[in-house]
């Protein structure tokens, strides 16, 4: 048995054979360890058996949003995985009120305002490990952001990038301090690596898919064997305006498509009311241009993930026909096409790069036409249908939110070798 003297950071800073007194500044735990002393100056101690693990988690949480609804399949995936998982969580209006007095929930920050007393929530909680879920809008002053980061100095984090944008400079002021960082693709690390993040510790952990038991198919009161549904919140990356001009290609050329139908669930948020209204507005010129009024819907309106996946189960197809805006590039990872995918709904995306983990998964067709092309060959060959399913079925396994929280877990434990810390028995 080895008595070691530890300071404020955990840092060992003395070895001794008997039991000393602490300090106002320092204090004294025992250690049974065979390590030699010098083997054991300087490192941290900290706990790395996961069943032991308390994980802080900073978010939003059951809010309108595609990063709050992955938390909570990543919060409930790790529950089972560590010893407690407690959430921190932005105080929103537009929060679920059902789940207001959940357990391990603390409401306790509000955007764009001050981090420092969650940080003293944190602290008094004492947690082995805290996680970021990072997204530029949730988080959008540097100021308050690099405050956190700075008072989590001594404790064990990671930042999950949700969004790694590769062309805007002014972002690495908070990204290139991230001492340890999770993004959803390879793309993502190496658009951070190409910016300059040398010191940063960068993992790549694939975005998490929900499995469904059962999805059969429901019966199809849209009464016409090309229906197909987009669904997300309304902004011009979304591509919508790509697939509108595709379905118009295919209703002109081939009558088959007479009665082909486009239903674009269109969500909205509070915070980008304006731009939500914009971009509706340009679309139904469009439907106008292409004398689309009796086959493109749009729908305003933010869905429940049961609605969400009802469509999903009478639609025929689904798209994500997002469009890379070379003045804004973001690489990421889209929650909304896994469960397209999981509700073994054949599914056609873009080009853009939040689909670079998918590469080779899910078609890419890069403008209108090539997307027109890909939708009648989803709708005319059964057997293409078919392999594109079973792309689905098989990366929806291999990628289920069991599987990405233990990567979650891995990381976690990688961070704390890495970082030189030392089990406390």
């Amino acid at each position: 048995m080895k008595y070691i003297l530890i300071n404020k950071k955990n840092v060992i800073e003395g070895i001794f054979d008997r039991e000393v007194e602490s300090t106002a500044d320092k204090r004294i735990v025992s250690l049974d360890t065979e390590l030699l002393p010098n083997q054991l100056i300087g490192r941290r101690i900290g706990v790395m058996n996961p069943t032991e693990m308390k994980i802080a988690v900073i978010c939003n949480w059951r809010t309108p949003c595609g990063i709050s609804t992955y938390t909570q399949f990543l919060v409930n995936a790790l529950k089972s995985k560590v010893a407690e998982v407690k959430v921190f969580s932005e105080i929103e209006a537009k929060a679920d009120a059902t789940h207001d007095e959940e357990e391990n929930v603390v409401r306790c920050w509000k955007r764009g305002e001050s981090m420092l007393p969650t940080l003293e929530k944190i602290k008094e909680w004492q947690p082995t490990f805290v996680i970021i879920q990072h997204e530029f809008g949730i988080f959008p002053r540097a100021t308050h952001f690099l405050k956190l980061l700075q008072g989590l100095d001594n404790i064990p984090h990671a930042v999950v990038l949700h969004s790694v944008y590769g062309n805007h400079l002014d972002k690495t002021i908070c990204t290139s301090i991230i001492k340890n960082i999770i993004v959803h693709s390879q793309a993502g690390k190496d658009a951070l690596d190409a910016l300059g993040h040398t010191t940063s510790h960068i993992q790549v952990i694939p975005h998490g898919c929900v499995v469904f038991d059962e999805v059969p198919e429901l019966w199809n009161i849209f009464q016409t064997p090309y229906a197909i549904v987009q669904f997300g919140f309304g902004f011009f990356y979304k591509g919508v305006d790509r697939a509108i001009e595709a379905i118009g290609h295919l209703k002109k050329s081939d009558d088959k498509f007479k009665d082909i139908f486009y239903c674009y669930l269109c969500s909205e948020s509070a915070n980008a009311t304006g731009t939500h209204a914009e971009y509706h507005d340009y679309l139904e010129n469009l439907i106008d241009k292409f004398d689309l009024h009796d086959n493109v819907a749009i729908i305003r309106k933010y869905h429940s993930d049961e609605a969400i996946n009802n469509y999903l189960r009478t639609a025929k197809l689904a798209l994500f026909p997002y469009v890379t805006d070379p003045k804004n590039l973001v690489f990421g990872a889209s929650g909304a096409i896994r469960i397209a995918m999981a509700n073994n709904t054949p599914v056609i995306a873009s080009e853009s790069h939040m689909f670079d983990d998918l590469d080779g998964v899910i078609p890419r067709p890069t403008n209108s036409l090539e997307l027109a092309q890909e939708i009648d060959k989803v709708f005319s060959n059964d057997n293409y249908k078919k392999r594109l399913i079973e792309k689905n079925q098989m990366y929806i396994r291999e990628n289920n939110w069991s599987i990405t929280a233990q990567r979650y877990v891995d990381a976690i434990k990688d961070i704390m070798q890495k970082e030189n810390f030392i089990e406390l028995e």
